[in-house]
């Protein structure tokens, strides 16, 4: 069978504007750093790409959550370790002032006893993230209210309980908060500081009857501090696991997407090098053809 000139310089062009197409293809994927430009470059690989980015998404979307949570639940944890605290300093005020009978000095202890209640209600007012910790789902609005005249402690008329879940997997929810019902029992502990500081100030005082329920009410608050800190140990290994699958997940798309650059730049150089002799010879066979066909 003849091989005409036009059939020889068809099948010739075409195979050096394959060869470009490699090199450029080549030359992008180094300039880019991504094996792939378009899907329709290799519809498998792409799609694979797709799936694995979105679900490295919401793995960082959980993992962002379950950081938000730690940070929620310790913030809890330590303001009910630091109210236990107070409970213990009034304690010790209670002590001192139960081996004293005078009336004056009473009043100072009294006053004492005040200013560790002020301090209480700050810390149960207590924000993460510009969101009241013990305010239960009321996070916007203060939980808990002392009156001008320090007379009592009042909460939340909306409410301080209810339980706030954030997502941490695929169907899967954890519970967040404490609300100021569970964590401090309502205003029952403020109640029963003002009652001290009262009986203080009146001189109907007992340390006998005061210090013990003094000494359960700061249990209960440090039994509500160590559940809020399980919370957070717990959120800390989802978000510690959540980390590790986005790495996985990383470097599984990096497999698909990445561009080998030593490979990439050899199979350049190989590209190159035959379009080079493919031109040189051209050069020399195809003006001799034409000559002979004339």
């Amino acid at each position: 069978m003849r091989i005409t000139e036009g059939t020889f310089a068809s099948g010739y062009l075409s195979t050096v504007n394959r060869t470009r197409e490699r090199i450029v293809r080549l030359q992008n994927q180094l300039a880019t750093g991504k094996l792939i430009q378009t899907a329709s470059e290799d519809p498998q690989a792409a799609d694979t790409i797709l799936r694995l980015t979105e679900t490295k998404k919401l793995r960082e979307q959980y993992r962002n959550n379950a950081i938000e949570g730690q940070g929620i639940a310790e913030t809890t944890a330590v303001t009910l370790g630091q109210i236990g605290d107070v409970l213990m300093n009034v304690k010790e005020v209670l002590i001192r002032a139960g081996g004293s009978a005078n009336a004056e000095d009473q009043k100072t202890y009294g006053e004492s006893v005040n200013q560790l209640l002020k301090e209480m209600v700050d810390l149960a007012n207590t924000k993460f993230n510009g969101k009241y910790i013990l305010g239960g789902t009321q996070t916007l609005e203060q939980p808990f209210t002392l009156a001008a005249d320090n007379s009592i402690v009042t909460k939340n008329p909306k409410g301080i309980d209810g339980v706030i879940k954030f997502q941490v997997g695929d169907n899967v929810t954890n519970q967040v908060n404490i609300g100021g019902e569970q964590a401090l029992n309502g205003t029952q502990i403020f109640d029963l500081i003002v009652q001290v500081r009262d009986a203080l100030n009146n001189g109907t005082f007992s340390s006998t009857v005061f210090v013990d329920s003094v000494d359960q009410a700061s249990s209960y608050v440090l039994n509500s501090s160590s559940t809020a800190a399980s919370y957070g140990e717990n959120y800390q290994l989802i978000g510690d696991n959540l980390e590790a699958q986005s790495n996985k997940l990383l470097e599984y798309i990096s497999l698909y997407q990445d561009t080998d650059v030593p490979e990439a730049i050899m199979k350049l150089n190989s590209e190159q090098t035959m379009l080079n002799a493919a031109l040189n010879t051209g050069s020399k066979i195809l003006p001799k053809t034409l000559m002979d066909y004339m």
